[in-house]
């Protein structure tokens, strides 16, 4: 329990027996009497993070996450995302309001619209070179190793069978893309690595009125930012966080001290 540990020096009482109850969990797959000797975590129990937008990893989601990571290219695929994994976790008997959806968003900032866009293609040209992405284009495949294969060689579906316990909705989208489109592996890694301009991109201003409006069209309940280069997370924390803030759609102080607290999660109970 929360308290199980009192730690009374002048007592000398370190744990509260009453207060450490064994597990004597007997499942499928294994069996443990429990309970360790360490306090119980903050948080209940860490949030868990699920991601995945298959039909299995969508009720996965619904059933067993506290926040879904996803992403969506336009406001219009957020919302239906968010309706669909909310609805979901209804059917499952769980409170659509305690799994939050989050999806990534790679944010750019610059003096102007325009500006923002420069540095965005700038930073794609600069991180994303070829040689690079064919070290990561494995990623979705089980970290399978395309370096082995002849680049101008017709893309090796035979590769999609490493992806079995990956990510697969992705990998076959990628290998029926290059069968559909008669790609060469080369061609894969070139499609894939091309620059899709992102929806939050440009001035301050602009960047803070397009977060505000996928949050009030439902699109989602919080964003999962991804920032590469340490100049644009200060310029995020320095001229867009205020101005979320000004609009009331950021908080100005953190409500609890762990990550569950601010997430407005409460701790799960379980037992009668």
């Amino acid at each position: 329990e929360d308290d199980a540990f009192p730690r009374d020096r002048t007592s000398g009482r370190f744990l509260d027996p009453a207060k450490l109850h064994a597990l004597n969990h007997r499942g499928e797959y294994f069996s443990v009497v429990g309970p360790l000797n360490i306090q119980r975590s903050p948080q209940g129990q860490p949030v868990i993070f699920q991601a995945g937008d298959s039909e299995q990893g969508r009720d996965l989601g619904a059933a067993t996450a506290d926040v879904v990571f996803t992403h969506a290219a336009s406001v219009e695929q957020g919302q239906a995302f968010y309706r669909d994994i909310k609805a979901r976790a209804a059917r499952r008997g769980r409170d659509p309001e305690q799994l939050l959806v989050m999806p990534g968003a790679e944010i750019f900032v610059g003096d102007s619209d325009e500006d923002g866009r420069e540095i965005e293609r700038h930073y794609h040209q600069t991180d994303h070179s070829f040689d690079l992405a064919l070290k990561e284009f494995g990623r979705n495949f089980g970290w399978h190793d395309f370096s082995q294969y002849d680049l101008d060689e017709p893309f090796p579906q035979a590769s999609l069978e490493f992806a079995r316990s990956s990510f697969f909705t992705n990998a076959k989208r990628i290998a029926d893309q290059a069968r559909d489109k008669g790609f060469s592996l080369r061609q894969a890694v070139e499609f894939g690595r091309q620059l899709r301009p992102g929806a939050f991109v440009g001035s301050a201003q602009t960047v803070a009125q397009r977060m505000a409006e996928w949050f009030e069209a439902r699109a989602l309940d919080g964003f999962n930012i991804y920032i590469g280069h340490p100049g644009q997370f200060r310029r995020f924390t320095e001229e867009v966080v205020p101005l979320l803030q000004e609009r009331g759609v950021y908080r100005t102080a953190y409500e609890g001290s762990t990550l569950r607290e601010n997430l407005g999660l409460p701790i799960p109970r379980f037992g009668g």
